[in-house]
């Protein structure tokens, strides 16, 4: 928790918290109380939710100590319906405040954000949705960015669940078995691809989740480049 860059050593805020994570994974027990929070939020979202997904599998499965994983990766919620007698979704609370004049506007005009107001109340199940275009406008963001990104921010939901209808969950679609294709995707240079994978190999994290997070992340990216040739 609370990672940040290291200057005189050369290393990535990243770098420092796979590291850290991975002396936790080294020296955890049953009997351990694990907090990791935000893991993988320094790479792309494909690498960081694979790694996020498998390091929180290996704890449940593997380790079997008691965790606190904060995330805002909605995918790694799937793990309740896998594990429901170990793991357990929760959320802070918060209430959703319509401005007054977004009642005034007409069907046609865009929606905005709502106001969102935290009530710091731990509450058992998932969030619904992301919330950061709430956050934005609390920051007092402008509306043009706003409206921008919320147009963004829904063709994005939509690339990835037009693709997932076929998928019974984010679980099950871990279906690569070669171990050569893995090892040309956490080896290969192609310009344009995220190296979060490889920053997690040169962090020692264990072999048995970086070759489950390569599953998930070539599958999450496919998810995203199969509809993309139709848009």
């Amino acid at each position: 928790m609370g990672a940040s860059d290291n200057i005189y050593k050369g290393r990535s805020t990243f770098m420092e918290e796979l590291t850290e994570t991975s002396e936790i994974i080294q020296k955890a027990t049953s009997r351990s109380l694990v907090i990791l929070d935000e893991l993988g939020r320094g790479t792309s979202t494909h690498d960081g939710i694979a790694i996020a997904y498998a390091t929180l599998e290996y704890f449940i499965r593997d380790v079997k100590s008691l965790t606190l994983f904060v995330t805002h990766y909605p995918l790694l919620c799937e793990l309740e319906r896998q594990c429901p007698e170990h793991v357990g979704n929760y959320h802070m609370a918060f209430l959703l405040n319509q401005h007054e004049s977004d009642h005034n506007k007409g069907p046609g005009s865009e929606l905005q954000p709502e106001f969102i107001t935290f009530l710091y109340q731990l509450t058992q199940g998932a969030a619904g949705r992301s919330y950061g275009l709430n956050v934005a406008k609390l920051a007092e963001i402008p509306e043009e960015i706003l409206r921008k990104a919320a147009r963004k921010s829904k063709e994005l939901e939509g690339l990835v669940n037009a693709k997932r209808r076929y998928k019974k969950s984010f679980c099950e679609a871990w279906n690569i078995s070669d171990s050569s294709a893995l090892k040309d995707w956490l080896t290969q240079g192609a310009a344009g691809r995220s190296y979060g994978l490889n920053v997690a190999k040169l962090a020692e994290i264990p072999e048995e989740i970086l070759r489950k997070a390569a599953r998930k992340s070539k599958e999450l990216e496919g998810l995203v480049n199969a509809k993309r040739r139709f848009v």
